[in-house]
């Protein structure tokens, strides 16, 4: 059962996509199908379903602080870029994380890695290793507040990673 709803979930999420990127011709609907089933049944078999849900209130707050921190990153490029002297202290930073193994702490590297001045490099047990652009950025606050937002996606208590009860 669980197999079947994370199929179903992934088919119409990858299927949705499909629908917007052809703006909904129906000549492009069969071609669709026959790309979006294959696909997720890859998925489910190389990504296996976990027991984390998403919860709505979670959602909605990891996605506002993702598109602000995304046009921040963008902005503080941007101003790299035309500013004449870039200022910058290149290193790499370990810092470890309290969120629990799988999905949640996947999410996190890849969210870090577009954010302002981070790369995620190494995830390993439970250190993340970041190269960040300047050091002298408050780099591991970042990552803090990063993780606090995908423990609420996730429903899950920021400080140990463990399950909230609702």
């Amino acid at each position: 059962m669980a197999l079947f709803r994370a199929f179903s979930l992934r088919a119409g999420a990858l299927y949705f996509i499909w629908w917007v990127l052809i703006e909904g011709d129906p000549s492009g609907l069969m071609f669709g199908v026959a790309i979006v089933v294959p696909v997720s049944i890859l998925s489910c078999v190389f990504y296996p379903a976990t027991g984390y849900r998403l919860h709505l209130p979670g959602t909605l707050a990891f996605a506002s602080y993702f598109i602000v921190r995304s046009a921040v990153a963008g902005v503080d490029v941007a101003r790299r870029l035309l500013s004449p002297a870039v200022r910058v202290n290149p290193g790499y930073l370990t810092v470890s994380t309290r969120l629990p193994e799988g999905s949640p702490r996947w999410l996190l590297a890849n969210t870090l890695s577009l954010m302002p001045g981070t790369l995620s490099v190494r995830l390993q047990d439970n250190s993340l290793e970041l190269h960040c652009l300047d050091l002298d950025l408050p780099v591991a606050e970042g990552v803090r507040a990063t993780e606090q937002k995908i423990a609420g996606l996730f429903g899950l208590s920021s400080d140990r990673g463990e399950e909230t009860v609702p």
